[in-house]
């Protein structure tokens, strides 16, 4: 078995060179346009993109224009912690937070929210015991988010997003204890 950071080396790799073919973007466009077109969730959580990740947020703000009373969060983090969500729109005054990352800027413009919904970008995922596991950069902010939401009982379902090619099979990787599994994934 390969050591966690050299698997995540590899799929990082291999990630950018899925993300050139505008084929496998276009297909999973469509796929996730069709998801949040079916879903009855009320407040969606998506990510900034960052490392070649499949930026959703044209897709996001689209379904949210022709769906009003719906709402968009980033979330924010603070560093070795839960994330938390901060409402998003075209508007939201974005700042970088603690990974260089833009996240929304809590003030009279934008609350704190908890989405009911989850897209969450995949480096790698795994398929083992009838769930869907996440490999992501190994900072666990997803993981502890998860874990959190489920304490609180706070109902949120979570989505992966993220190329069949980059599944890691039973065996070459194995979900350690801290890891949470998703609810479904979106994969092409």
């Amino acid at each position: 078995m390969k050591t966690l950071n050299h698997l995540r080396q590899e799929l990082l790799a291999k990630r950018l060179d899925l993300h050139q073919d505008s084929s496998l973007r276009d297909e999973l466009e469509s796929k996730i346009t069709q998801f949040l077109n079916e879903t009855d969730a009320n407040c969606v959580g998506i990510y900034w993109p960052i490392k070649s990740e499949f930026d959703l947020r044209p897709l996001a703000l689209d379904w949210c224009s022709k769906n009003p009373k719906k709402k968009l969060a980033l979330p924010i983090v603070k560093l070795n912690e839960p994330l938390i969500f901060g409402e998003w729109n075209q508007d939201t005054t974005l700042v970088k937070g603690p990974q260089n990352i833009n996240e929304p800027l809590l003030d009279s413009f934008s609350s704190k929210i908890e989405p009911d919904l989850l897209i969450i970008p995949c480096l790698g995922w795994s398929a083992q015991n009838d769930q869907f596991w996440r490999i992501g950069y190994g900072g666990g902010y997803y993981d502890r988010t998860i874990a959190e939401f489920k304490r609180n009982k706070h109902p949120v379902k979570t989505v992966g997003v993220g190329y069949k090619a980059l599944e890691v099979k039973e065996g070459a990787w194995r979900p350690q204890s801290h890891d949470q599994a998703l609810d479904l994934m979106i994969v092409v």
